[in-house]
């Protein structure tokens, strides 16, 4: 609990700043005591969507935004309001407005479209933006700070909420492409003015903030957009800033790390769909090449993250660590398949690439394989009764999971120097799902069942189900029921008409052989029934995970999840006994079901 608190300290200011910045709203909002505050917004609030359309016609197209009745700083990339509490020397400022939020911050009721689509933003969407929702979600924390002094915020919460509502409302589509639109001619504005400076005097907060909103939202409208080139530019201010970190006060570097965190799980989601690093030899951007964009620019030895964060992040959770190392490991099993689907024309080249790739899977295996969450302490808390640490301190295993299940499915060598005894004399690898990959993919099936659907964790879970479904595959042969059938038929088959054949005719001790070999392949079809029944009772499970995530969270994404889920499963059924040589990560890109899923 004490981290917690600690870590709060960056927004704590004098009430005089938090009355001269936030006092038009806090005097016309009773507020919410903690403990109280989600029940009861539930429960108010249960309606909203229906409200909402009640009080607005949202079918037309908006226009002319921002509204007038906001206004805007003169210096968009200036949070100051007040000139007094701004540190007149010549460090660079991350944030120098500091806030103390006990609450819960909603907007009051206003009358306009924009601004409540801003209050629906803090009532509904920011929950689900998050893996917990609480007055210490950095999220909610910086949109309260940001969103009535930043055009690129406000704009940007407008967007997301809207694109939520078009995926109940089709007729709002219109509306949420011309505000997303609007927001994206914001932040282009602001870019301009970031990228005409040689240096940052002052750190673009909102338009940071901005670029995540729209980065990680646009595919709620079109489930195939990624949201790269918003997140590129993140990357890049953020790489940009965290170069002149050494000028930044402890609490803004803080800050700043609250951000670079963000970025992990961008990163990580990315890397399920999109070739971002160093193998991929037609990326020229420089920004693209950086791995760590928390390094500056006079790196020295980077501290050793810790295994458990001190405080949770609203997406990375309770461990930034796990989170990189599945970027890492996603990124290196799509450049293998890669290489596989693509290889270049020299084969010595190819082989020494494939020879190296191997080399770092091995090192990543070591390093999750050297993770331990399931005895991990929860020293804090997040605040949120729906999402007690423990679910994240269980997302952070399943993604260690995660990570294993990738790389054993990728570099089935890894498998084979785990479990000696399969090795054999022949040149052809051979998975052993039964032994290794599907075990891993029922233990993660079972951590997701452990995280209710509302939990806040939900977030994270449509990645968590693919992961899963992945290493669901009916083992063949010799355990598959298609290879044993036909010995089942023939031990009972049925005589033809007039005609007993030997099963009748024969000696006493042949007669009960016959009994004696009938029970025994009984028995095997028994054993393997229950080893395939988990794996059908498991595909179960995941299919109907994903259809309550589609009703809980924006569900153009999870529709996507769930056609590439059953295309997975739809291939694997369809291989020959022995082969195993189907890759998700094939199916994926070749019948272009990619989004970002979480």
């Amino acid at each position: 609990m004490s981290s917690f608190a600690a870590s709060s300290s960056m927004f704590n200011a004098a009430d005089t700043i938090s009355q001269a910045n936030f006092g038009e709203f806090i005097l016309d909002v009773q507020p919410l005591e903690f403990g109280q505050d989600v029940q009861q917004l539930e429960t108010q609030n249960s309606t909203a969507t229906d409200d909402l359309m009640t009080q607005f016609s949202l079918d037309n197209v908006a226009e002319g935004l921002p509204i007038e009745d906001l206004t805007w700083t003169t210096d968009p990339l200036d949070l100051t309001l007040n000139t007094q509490d701004f540190n007149e020397t010549n460090e660079l400022a991350l944030f120098p407005l500091q806030q103390n939020y006990s609450t819960l911050f909603i907007p009051p009721s206003v009358t306009d479209l924009s601004s409540q689509l801003v209050e629906y933003w803090f009532r509904d969407v920011c929950s689900l933006w998050s893996q917990y929702d609480s007055p210490t979600n950095s999220n909610r924390m910086m949109a309260m700070a940001l969103w009535s002094t930043s055009e690129a915020v406000s704009t940007s919460l407008q967007s997301m909420s809207s694109a939520y509502l078009s995926s109940r409302m089709p007729h709002m589509k219109k509306t949420s492409i011309s505000m997303m639109k609007n927001a994206t001619d914001v932040i282009e504005a602001e870019l301009r003015v970031v990228k005409s400076s040689p240096t940052l005097d002052t750190v673009p907060m909102g338009l940071i903030y901005g670029l995540f909103c729209i980065g990680t939202s646009i595919c709620w409208l079109n489930a195939t957009q990624l949201g790269i080139p918003f997140l590129k530019e993140a990357k890049a201010l953020l790489h940009r800033v965290n170069k002149q970190k050494r000028r930044l006060t402890d609490e803004e570097r803080k800050l700043l790390n609250i951000f670079n965190k963000s970025w992990t799980y961008c990163e990580m989601l990315l890397s399920v769909v999109s070739d971002t690093n160093r193998y991929i030899s037609y990326e020229v951007d420089e920004v693209e090449e950086v791995d760590d964009i928390s390094l500056d620019e006079f790196p020295t030895a980077a501290p050793v993250d810790p295994v458990v964060d001190d405080m949770p992040h609203p997406w990375t959770g309770v461990s930034n660590t796990v989170s990189r190392l599945l970027t890492q490991t996603l990124r290196i099993c799509r450049n293998y398949r890669y290489h596989v689907k693509h290889p270049g024309p020299f084969a010595t080249r190819d082989h020494a690439a494939a020879l190296n790739m191997i080399e770092e899977a091995k090192v990543l295996e070591e390093k999750l394989l050297g993770l331990d969450f399931e005895s991990a302490p929860a020293n804090t808390e997040t605040g949120d009764h729906k999402t007690p640490c423990r679910h994240l301190v269980n997302v952070a295993e399943a993604y260690r999971l995660a990570g294993l299940i990738h790389i054993y499915q990728t570099f089935p060598e890894l498998v084979l120097l785990r479990l000696p005894d399969n090795l054999t004399g022949s040149t052809e690898i051979h998975i052993p799902w039964e032994e290794c990959i599907t075990p891993l993919s029922l233990r993660l099936a079972k951590l997701i069942e452990q995280l209710p659907a509302d939990s806040g964790s939900k977030m994270t879970q449509p990645l968590l189900c693919i992961t899963a479904s992945t290493g669901l595959r009916f083992e063949s042969p010799g355990a598959s029921p298609i290879s044993l059938e036909p010995q089942v038929q023939t031990s009972l088959a049925a005589p033809s008409p007039f005609d007993l054949g030997s099963t009748e005719h024969c000696g006493l001790s042949d007669y009960i052989g016959q009994l004696v070999q009938a029970d025994e392949d009984t028995d095997r079809c028994s054993t393997l029934s229950e080893s395939q029944l988990k794996i059908v009772n498991t595909r179960r499970f995941i299919t109907g995970r994903l259809d309550v995530l589609e009703t809980l969270l924006p569900p153009r994404p999870i529709v996507v999840a769930k056609t590439l889920v059953q295309a997975i499963w739809n291939e694997y059924d369809k291989e020959k006994p022995g082969t195993a040589s189907v890759h998700w990560i094939d199916v994926m890109e070749e019948n272009n079901l990619r989004s970002l899923f979480g």
